[in-house]
């Protein structure tokens, strides 16, 4: 599949591309949250405050932010235990001392819905973000619940699932998320939306000079620390989703072994000039792109750690992704970092994962693709 690079420098012809508006419904990510922030006394949350830590906390999300499912574990697991669940019955042991969130999109997904139903009848501690008056929203009952508005962009629609169950850790005393923090994330989103805007030249717009490298490479994502490998995660997603793209993700520092492979299996190779090339298949080298290896592994911006965090979580991850960036350069590969502005880890994960949403989508109309059409798979959903 050719890729038109001169479709990217014309924001009229994107425009025309993007029949679902997916730019412009990426771009709305810090009004998102913004509107989450507001309506917070809507949602009825504070009836959750005060009561003791849960045992543990279960997780369950639709496929479309299901990024938003694995940051909500990983803030939470220092405190309780915390895992995304995809099962369509609660596990035997939970009941009135653990916490549910649940976050559906549409509403309609029938495993929400009766996990939610579920949740209500245990007197599980639980709040849920659906549209009103949805199959997952009245199977809430009671429980806290953050309305979402009927028309987001399911592809687009990460922050305004993930800002209410952020607000919910709060008010469960499992990780403190107070306004201000979700104004700072806003306003990454914000900056990183003006960043990759549409009428940006090539040369100019990251998200596009991006996209034109993983036009004709395999894209190679790694996260250096704690929520990186999350920022990663969502990255590759995108990439997967938006364009089709046949990309791979690792958290680093363990997921260097399984990284320097892919590298070295594009590595140079004795040339045979002697072999019938007719039937030669193309291969797409790897393009590494590292999140989280900017900055100091000590930075107080990341939030207090032990010796044993910052070692093992940015220390060694940066070590990684260091020796990654230093492979590549000796096999002839490309490698950078997502550029993202200091602030909070909370922030910094947006932001990175906003410039990916981006590049998948910049990647996905230079192939004549729409990134925001929905597959056969989701709409039999």
């Amino acid at each position: 599949m050719s890729f038109d690079e001169t479709l990217l420098t014309s924001a009229e012809r994107l425009e025309q591309r993007d029949e679902a508006r997916l730019l412009w419904s990426l771009a709305t990510a810090g009004a998102q949250v913004r509107r989450a922030v507001d309506t917070v006394a809507d949602f009825g949350i504070e009836g959750l405050r005060g009561g003791e830590l849960p045992r543990a906390l279960l997780v369950a999300t639709d496929s479309a932010p299901s990024s938003a499912s694995r940051l909500i574990t990983r803030l939470s697991c220092t405190r309780t235990p915390a895992l995304t669940w995809h099962g369509v019955e609660l596990p035997r042991w939970a009941g009135p001392t653990d916490a549910l969130l649940v976050g559906s999109v549409d509403g309609r997904h029938p495993r929400l819905a009766e996990l939610a139903a579920q949740g209500a009848q245990r007197g599980l501690a639980m709040a849920v973000v659906a549209p009103a008056d949805t199959e997952v929203a009245v199977a809430a009952g009671r429980a806290p619940l953050h309305e979402l508005p009927r028309d987001l962009h399911p592809r687009a629609a990460r922050w305004s699932v993930l800002t209410p169950l952020l607000q919910a850790l709060d008010v469960l005393g499992i990780n403190p998320i107070p306004s201000g923090l979700l104004i700072e994330v806003a306003d990454a989103l914000d900056e990183q939306a003006e960043l990759c805007k549409p009428d940006g030249e090539v040369f100019v717009n990251p998200a596009k000079s991006l996209a034109v490298e993983f036009a004709d490479t395999t894209p190679l994502i790694a996260g250096a620390g704690a929520l990186a490998g999350v920022a990663a995660r969502a990255i590759s997603d995108a990439l997967q989703q938006f364009a089709g793209a046949t990309s791979v993700s690792v958290s680093l520092p363990d997921g260097v072994g399984r990284a320097g492979s892919l590298l070295r299996g594009a590595g140079p190779v004795a040339v045979d000039f002697f072999r019938d090339r007719v039937d030669d298949v193309p291969t797409l080298k790897p393009r590494l792109l590292v999140v989280g290896d900017d900055g100091t592994a000590d930075d107080m911006l990341l939030g207090e750690r032990s010796d044993a965090q910052i070692q093992l979580d940015e220390v060694a991850a940066r070590r990684a992704a260091r020796a990654l960036h230093d492979l590549a350069a000796n096999l002839g590969l490309r490698s950078s970092s997502v550029e993202v502005p200091n602030g909070d880890p909370l922030a910094r994960f947006a932001a990175a994962a906003a410039f990916g949403e981006f590049t998948a989508a910049y990647l996905a109309f230079g192939l004549g693709l729409d990134p925001g059409a929905r597959g056969p798979a989701e709409r039999a959903h």
